[in-house]
């Protein structure tokens, strides 16, 4: 009988500070994980999980995030901050809970509770697929194959590495037609994953203990005893339900062994095929947040989603510094909620419960999607200043700075419109892609104004300046305003020079200064207003 017991067999691929990669078991994970300056070790401490795959190397961490939680377990601040000071996890605590759990709960092929599967049903013979249905970005059905040059009856896979796709179904799961829901979170959100220097530290930041009003403790998947329901409506009960939330009902059939169709590894066992079909349908409204996802505020709660031709980096306000009672749009109808993991950092740095000078880096990781058809992935870092971080307002200025940016660009989209000429049908499809080319040269540049200019420049502002904050947004605005004109001419350089052209050009620059114009204005007027509030005050 095939046996894979992810506690002992090697399968989680992880890198140390040397480097290195390794295959290591679940248990050796957490063994190994650690902080050197503290405990004194020796040996490399291991930095992070390494898979080429970002759906699933977040999985990888949310699942290890889930089993810590779960067996140690971190509930409280208290327990996070006593795990923090020695170092490493406590594997006498880990043992017992294995113990307490039962080993075969964790063995991928185990006859009656298989890991992060559904138990043997009556239907089963009449639901089996091909084992690449595990796997966003091996062709199945009618999808294009890609750069995995084999049919999906083709796939072989490894046990190892049909564990590690089974870690990604909680998190990016997509809709796949009538009766297949999305996971917990629905299309797949921007997850925001905090890094600490050791992946020690990285797995404990993102240990969320802040309080998420969730009303039960419904076990995570391994500890439960409720077989999956197909198409079963159901809340959200617990942080470990969510983090290990079941959208499909899946098991994995062993065969004959031989070399993995996606490794390229010898194996005693590959799966070919799996046991396939609906799962949970999570019931909208039921309170559940994700602390690693931020969230747009309106008039219902949405997570933040990858959008198409938008940099992550124009984001940054949502995913690392605003809270809901920040800022609101113009409009006041719209705020952002940034993850609940953040706003812990943030605040374990404030209480001293760990070293101020800890280093806010996140790892962002999105899938963008349409139901079943996914498009594009990513994993991107991103990281801030602490001068910026710990400012009370960085959030709200940062974000007024980026939605002026975007006024512009919108500014840049609508003067080139009007360079195009009357009746020029035939010529649509390529005036287009004329503006989107400027467009993403706009944006290319502003982000490297971003990064050097204006990042730096709010980390230095003197907190006793009253007007260094309007002097900051002039000057970005200038900056903005410079890109965009760039941007305005070249792409302008490109067209006709008969005397309609250069008429249509002309109205062109003056649609865009009009825009500057209009921006420089509302500076002007909210300063204005900002210092009569100052001499009230005063």
């Amino acid at each position: 009988m095939a046996r894979f017991n992810v506690l002992y067999e090697r399968w989680i691929p992880v890198e140390d500070q040397t480097g290195r990669v390794e295959e290591l078991s679940l248990l050796e994970v957490l063994e190994r994980a650690e902080n050197p300056r503290v405990t004194g070790s020796g040996r490399p401490a291991l930095v992070a999980i390494n898979d080429p795959a970002p759906p699933i190397q977040f999985g990888l961490y949310r699942l290890l995030i889930a089993f810590i939680q779960d067996a140690l377990p971190v509930r409280t601040v208290t327990d996070l901050t006593n795990l923090y000071k020695q170092g490493r996890f406590d594997m006498a605590a880990v043992e017992r809970y294995v113990a307490k759990v039962g080993e075969q709960r964790f063995d991928l092929f185990d006859p009656e509770w298989p890991f992060l599967q559904s138990p043997p049903g009556p239907d089963d013979a009449k639901s089996t697929v091909s084992v690449a249905n595990l796997f966003f970005h091996l062709p199945t059905g009618t999808n294009v194959i890609h750069f995995h040059h084999a049919y999906e009856d083709g796939q072989a896979i490894a046990p190892a590495v049909c564990a590690r796709a089974l870690t990604a179904i909680a998190p990016f799961m997509t809709a796949g037609g009538r009766g297949y829901s999305p996971s917990v979170n629905g299309s797949p959100p921007w997850y925001v994953l905090v890094r600490g220097e050791t992946l020690f530290e990285t797995l404990l930041l993102n240990c969320c203990v802040m309080p998420l009003g969730l009303p039960g403790d419904t076990p995570v998947a391994w500890r439960s005893r409720e077989p999956v329901v197909p198409g079963q409506e159901r809340p959200c009960r617990s942080l470990g339900e969510g983090f290990t939330w079941q959208p499909r009902r899946v098991r994995l059939i062993p065969g004959e062994g031989g070399r993995c169709t996606y490794s390229g590894v010898e194996s005693p066992v590959l799966v070919r095929e799996i046991v396939y079909g609906p799962g949970y349908k999570h019931a909208e409204g039921d309170g559940w947040i994700d602390p690693n996802v931020a969230y747009v505020e309106s008039d219902r709660r949405q997570p933040l989603r990858p959008r198409e031709d938008r940099e992550l980096w124009r984001d940054i306000g949502p995913l690392m510094l605003l809270r809901k009672e920040d800022y609101r749009t113009e409009d006041g109808r719209i705020s952002y909620s940034r993850p609940l993991v953040v706003t812990q950092v943030r605040r374990l740095k404030e209480e001293r419960r760990i070293p101020r000078t800890t280093h806010e880096v996140v790892e962002v990781y999105g899938m963008r999607v349409d139901k079943a058809k996914v498009f594009e992935w990513q994993c991107e870092r991103l990281a801030l200043p602490e001068a910026v971080a710990a400012l009370p307002d960085a959030g709200r200025q940062v974000q007024r700075a980026l939605e002026t940016a975007e006024r512009l660009a919108g500014g840049l989209r609508s003067a080139l419109k009007l360079a195009y000429p009357r009746g020029g049908k035939s010529n649509q499809r390529a005036f287009e892609r004329l503006i989107q080319t400027a467009v993403a040269a706009y944006w290319a540049e502003l982000h490297d104004e971003f990064r050097t200019f204006y990042i730096p420049a709010l980390a230095a502002l003197d907190p006793g300046d009253l007007d260094a904050r309007a002097r900051l947004a002039a000057q970005w605005l200038d900056r903005a305003q410079a890109a965009g004109s760039r941007a305005l001419e070249l792409a302008l350089d490109s067209l006709d020079s008969d005397a309609d052209a250069l008429a249509r050009q002309v109205q062109a620059r003056q649609h865009f200064h009009r825009v500057v114009a209009g921006l420089r204005g509302e500076g002007a007027g909210k300063e204005r207003r900002r210092g009569e509030r100052r001499q009230r005050r005063g």
